[in-house]
């Protein structure tokens, strides 16, 4: 794919269907759970993202892997979710490991899941900045036990902490410390847990595993509704119209799944059906919105744009976290969102006040995306508004939605360059 895409309006009508790929964060789990517990996945519509291949690729590599005093080098690049699974499973696996990643995910925070692994006995060292990637693990078998855990950062940290505990002889008595962030998907890892065989005992601040046995289960992967996002938002943008998003559960562990209360004030009515959810534009939208993405961070550049295409003031808390995705998500937003019209003030360090323009600027200049998958698919809708819009980096999107731009050309609302 080339450097840039570029959409020109033909139309602001929508109908059409859509199908979702698998979601991203149930098929990492299960690759996890399938690895701790010894046997293949089996599972139907495992995630076809980049970032699950990764998963599912550096895990094939390491059971390959032959013991030797030379540390194989495990590349997560860019993936974060990748990186902080296999860390655990890294220092608890014989052998020695050097587990790199992308020049950005050494601008990621990994102290606290280096400090939680520390005080199981694991051998790990930086490599390089301290408290960031790389890392030089010299993996051996863990025994678990007792855990303090900073949880400000992300609940992925305690995810890969839990997903090993069964195999441990001590199990794990994990105490989370400060507030928990993106509270949903440590939910869905204890929720997968469970579906697989292992019981865990859950307080407000606390989590206990004892040691036990995952079984082997077939799986049945949920659409990914943090995709769903950017259609919900493409419709909100247009004029009128309807999408059915093929396959889409009333039911999901997902904690994006908010994004139906969210985009009901931005005009969107959304009604399930017996085999997915229909989308529909309507004319009911708020003039103000009022919206805390602690619990889920990753609609932040959907709703932004949204909002800013629609003409809605908004404040947005606990974006905190941003700064640590693919790309310093908030910062990354609000420079491009200047780009249309939209004004900013940021009072602190976890709210994000956005003023809409009253009348969006025209645009067909180029959005950068800071090689950040949600970046990309946020920005593209807003040819509907601008009347023609140029992206960067297209491909980013196989992070999470290898077949974005293909679906959206067969609706037919632009024409592509």
């Amino acid at each position: 794919m080339s450097q840039q895409i570029i959409l020109k309006r033909k139309k602001a009508i929508i109908s059409g269907e859509i199908s979702l790929p698998g979601s991203k964060s149930e098929s990492n789990r299960v690759l996890m759970i399938s690895a701790y517990g010894g046997f293949e996945h089996n599972t139907a519509k495992l995630s076809d993202a980049d970032d699950t291949r990764l998963l599912q690729d550096k895990l094939e590599l390491i059971r390959n892997c032959h013991v030797s005093g030379i540390p194989a080098v495990i590349d997560c690049n860019n993936a974060g979710t990748a990186y902080r699974f296999l860390l655990t499973y890294l220092a608890g696996l014989s052998g020695k490991w050097m587990l790199i990643g992308s020049n950005r995910m050494k601008q990621r925070p990994i102290a606290d899941l280096v400090n939680g692994l520390r005080q199981l006995g694991a051998d790990i060292r930086y490599s390089e900045k301290e408290g960031f990637p790389p890392l030089l693990i010299q993996g051996k078998t863990l025994q678990g036990g007792k855990v303090k855990l900073g949880m400000n950062l992300s609940s992925q940290f305690a995810s890969s902490l839990l997903m090993a505990a069964p195999t441990w002889p001590n199990g794990l008595a994990l105490e989370m410390e400060q507030e928990i962030k993106s509270r949903p998907y440590l939910d869905m890892t204890l929720e997968m847990m469970q579906y697989f065989g292992v019981s865990v005992k859950r307080h407000e601040q606390s989590i206990e595993v004892e040691p036990q046995a995952y079984k082997k289960r077939r799986f049945e992967m949920a659409l990914d509704w943090s995709s769903a996002a950017f259609w919900y938002e493409l419709l909100a943008l247009s004029e009128s119209g309807t999408l059915f998003l093929k396959g889409l559960a009333h039911k999901s562990m997902q904690g994006d799944r908010v994004l139906v209360d969210i985009f009901a004030k931005l005009g969107i009515v959304s009604n399930f059906e017996h085999n997915g959810l229909r989308i529909t534009k309507g004319d009911q939208i708020a003039d103000t919105l009022d919206l805390d993405f602690s619990n889920c961070p990753d609609l932040l550049p959907a709703v932004a744009a949204a909002c800013c295409g629609l003409g809605v003031h908004a404040r947005f808390t606990g974006i905190a976290n941003l700064k640590h995705k693919e790309s310093d998500r908030a910062l990354a937003i609000v420079a491009e969102l200047k780009k249309i019209g939209c004004l900013f003030e940021q009072p602190d360090n976890d709210t994000l006040l956005l003023e809409a323009p009253k009348q969006i600027i025209s645009y067909s200049q180029l959005f950068k995306t800071y090689g950040d998958h949600r970046m990309a698919m946020a920005l593209a809708p807003l040819a509907l508004k601008t009347g023609a819009a140029a992206v960067a980096d297209p491909a980013v999107v196989s992070k999470s939605y290898p077949n974005y731009w293909k679906q959206l050309k067969q609706l037919g609302l632009f024409d592509f360059s």
